[in-house]
């Protein structure tokens, strides 16, 4: 019998299980065109077509240049917000190739299935470009999988496991830029089954698996529905937060990786004491440290847009006093991890959640009593601008002097154009 298992599990990544905030939800149906090669590959569209529109609400239509009874190429993806490519578009006449340049660098989502360069004849660098991958021949010279890992991602928001016998071509020579977030192994051998990549020309997920038998599975039709939601940076409903203790970039050892549904990411270091970064972005990609002899950091995907480097920067009873900073650990409250420090011999508590626009960090904290009055360092930021509440605010410092205890927040928000 196949096993199956979700990655993060097996590894205690901690994937919460209480639903958060995402911001301010869209609430227009997400437009999709399922663009088919030719005629055979359109009619086997037809169960995803309808489960696209009768499970997920978006408005779906089925384009392609020589597909009959199909929309126009050019004139549906003028008016979509995610194209779901299978395979590729075929052969397309010229102004068909430029309709699928423009969409392609316009920024918006893009979804492939079982993409493959002979399925794109008039883009002959799709692979590289866009894809962001090589295809070879056949993985493990066809036979079946043994084990799928799914790695901490919003697409599999409330998918456990994915299973297929299909044979599976072997994809080579990754960009750096590309996150593999699905892997197949046979025996030691694996291979990439699924991964993201953040474009200039927007949003890209890739599914390797893809077949007409595919298209009638209902998990199946999830994965893709919820990769048209990401490619489109909308909000997945089902997408939970993900949390490891690990290696991570610029941070002392033991550091914290922190996902918030649909994003942000922040690395929170308990020794420096405090947010080290926050990234637009997914959770990180914890298999460099495991798979690397001494143990490379994480890698993290999508652009930091916030970092402090202050050592301490809550302090005790004057902003320039010396550190009185002690980390006793955390707990999770509804699935969500609440960090407790003492501070000046002050309980201080801190959690996070999503601020009131999507990606942006909102930053909890709860105070004991205690009479010395805490002061938070505040430093320059260039990407990103902090709104406190509940402190008194001195330019670069704030100071929270309440003696009974209470509660403040720290809101860090993306500036304005920066958010993808």
């Amino acid at each position: 019998m196949k096993l199956r298992r979700a990655w993060w599990r097996a590894l205690i990544v901690l994937v919460f299980l209480g639903a958060t905030g995402v911001g301010r939800a869209a609430t227009s149906a997400l437009r999709v065109t399922l663009v088919a090669p030719d005629r055979a590959a359109a009619s086997e569209l037809a169960a995803l077509h309808s489960a696209l529109i009768s499970g997920f609400g978006f408005e779906t239509v089925t384009a392609g240049a020589s597909t009959a009874g199909a929309a126009p190429l050019a004139g549906a993806l003028a008016a979509t917000d995610v194209a779901v490519f299978v395979h590729g578009p075929g052969a397309l006449d010229p102004a068909e190739a430029q309709a699928v340049r423009a969409f392609l660098a316009a920024g918006r989502g893009c979804v492939v299935l079982g993409g493959a360069g002979r399925a794109w004849p008039t883009e002959p660098d799709f692979e590289t470009q866009v894809l962001g991958a090589r295809a070879g021949g056949a993985f493990a010279d066809g036979a079946a999988l043994t084990l799928i890992n799914l790695f901490p991602h919003p697409i599999f928001g409330g998918i456990p496991q994915f299973d297929t016998e299909l044979r599976i071509p072997l994809f080579t020579s990754l960009a750096e830029d590309v996150q593999m977030i699905m892997e197949g192994t046979v025996g030691e051998a694996t291979a990439p089954l699924a991964w993201v990549r953040r474009r200039a020309g927007g949003r890209l997920v890739h599914l390797v698996p893809a077949e007409a038998r595919l298209f009638r599975d209902p998990t199946y039709q999830r994965l893709v529905a919820q990769a048209a939601l990401w490619a489109a940076g909308r909000p997945i409903p089902a997408a939970r937060p993900a949390v490891q203790r690990t290696f991570m970039p610029e941070a002392t050892p033991g550091s914290f990786a922190i996902t918030l549904p649909n994003g942000p990411g922040l690395c929170l270091d308990p020794v420096r004491g405090g947010v080290n970064y926050v990234w637009e972005g997914d959770f990180v990609d914890l298999r460099p440290r495991w798979i690397t002899k001494e143990g490379a950091p994480a890698r993290i995907f999508g652009e930091v847009f916030y970092r402090e480097k202050a050592w301490q920067p809550l302090r005790a009873g004057a902003p320039g006093n010396p550190p009185d900073f002690q980390f006793r650990g955390y707990v999770l409250r509804d699935g969500v991890p609440e960090f407790h420090y003492v501070i000046g011999g002050r309980d201080v508590f801190e959690t996070f959640a999503s601020g009131r626009q999507p990606g942006d960090l909102l930053r909890r904290f709860r105070v004991g009593p205690g009479t010395a009055p805490l002061w938070l360092n505040l430093e320059p930021q260039t990407d990103a601008e902090v709104v406190v509440s509940g402190l008194e605010r001195d330019g670069a410092r704030a100071v929270f002097a309440v003696p009974a205890g209470g509660e403040f927040t720290l809101e860090i928000r993306r500036r304005k154009g920066l958010i993808p």
